[in-house]
């Protein structure tokens, strides 16, 4: 924490001699109520002893007026707050590969559920797109904050042909040209988000892709799903392999960064993770009006308290 006016944190020296000066009152008054000769009569008198609560309501008020001094330096916090109007398309690979069993019940069944948690991190404004790709590229929910309509496309999915890694990232790019502008009229943030085994059999090379991403702008995280050196069978006794060379080329060429998924676990712990640093951005936000409300708050509590139980403010 951080503060714009922080010679007035000196007043803060005024609470010690606060807390000297509520000890020697209460001191003096222990000491006045020793004259009391008659002992007898005293204990008829007095029923019962405040005991802690006597202390209670000028703890209340000390706290209170730290808080408020602590305001009046206008403190600053980093805070993660939403980006403004910021964009996500998720690219998931559909191909044959996807329906290998390394990751439980199978690599796609995995992704798509990890996507789904995603989709429900991220802040309400941001618009989410869903492209899948095999031997071509689909646009199965164009840039929206419907997160229901995002859930029902994912749980759709289906695994089968080859795989167009380059063909599925220029899809998510030409939806991303669709979205909204801030006031100074430039491009709001945006990012991809591509999981795939990363083996490409089809379309155009994924370099070309990560070129024109790179070119527009746009960074590209890329996952890779599967077990490293396995090699599970899949129909027609294909087999699986993962290939992270490509998507580490990917993700290098437009600045983004490379995650690798073993387990379905890592996965979703990889979604969580990408949610934070794409939708939300650390700012420095004044608290100035927060300290001051619970300083007011504590203020009112230990006047509420002081009349309910002495009749009387600290």
């Amino acid at each position: 924490m951080s503060f714009q006016w922080p010679q007035l944190l000196v007043a803060l020296a005024l609470l010690p001699l606060l807390v000297a000066f509520y000890v020697l009152a209460q001191r003096r008054r222990r000491a006045y109520a020793l004259r009391f000769a008659n002992f007898a009569l005293l204990n008829a008198v007095v029923t019962g002893s405040p005991g802690w609560r006597r202390h209670l309501p000028p703890l209340l008020y000390l706290l209170s007026l730290a808080a408020l001094l602590v305001a009046l330096a206008r403190p600053t916090a980093v805070l993660a707050v939403p980006r403004d109007e910021s964009s996500v398309v998720l690219a998931i690979d559909v191909s044959g590969s996807m329906s290998a069993d390394d990751l439980r019940p199978s690599r796609l069944v995995a992704a798509a559920e990890a996507a789904s948690a995603f989709v429900d991190r991220l802040p309400e404004g941001t618009r989410v797109a869903l492209v899948t790709f095999q031997s071509h590229a689909t646009v199965q929910v164009p840039l929206t904050a419907d997160r229901d309509t995002l859930h029902q496309a994912l749980g759709r999915l289906q695994a089968n042909g080859g795989t167009a890694i380059g063909d599925g990232l220029l899809a998510a790019l030409d939806q991303l040209k669709q979205r909204p502008t801030d006031a100074a009229g430039r491009p709001t943030p945006a990012v991809v988000v591509l999981l795939s085994d990363g083996m490409p059999t089809a379309g155009i090379p994924p370099a070309e892709a990560a070129a024109r991403a790179k070119q527009a702008g746009v960074k590209v995280h890329t996952v890779g799903i599967g077990q490293r050196g396995a090699a599970p069978v899949i129909g027609n006794n294909q087999t699986a392999r993962l290939d992270e060379g490509t998507l580490r080329q990917i993700a290098a060429a437009t600045d983004g960064q490379y995650f690798y998924a073993g387990e379905s676990a890592e996965l979703r712990d990889i979604y969580a993770d990408l949610s934070s640093e794409i939708a939300w951005v650390e700012e420095k936000t004044e608290v100035t009006a927060l300290l001051a409300g619970v300083g007011s708050v504590l203020m009112v509590a230990a006047g509420l308290l002081g009349l309910r139980w002495f009749q009387q403010f600290p």
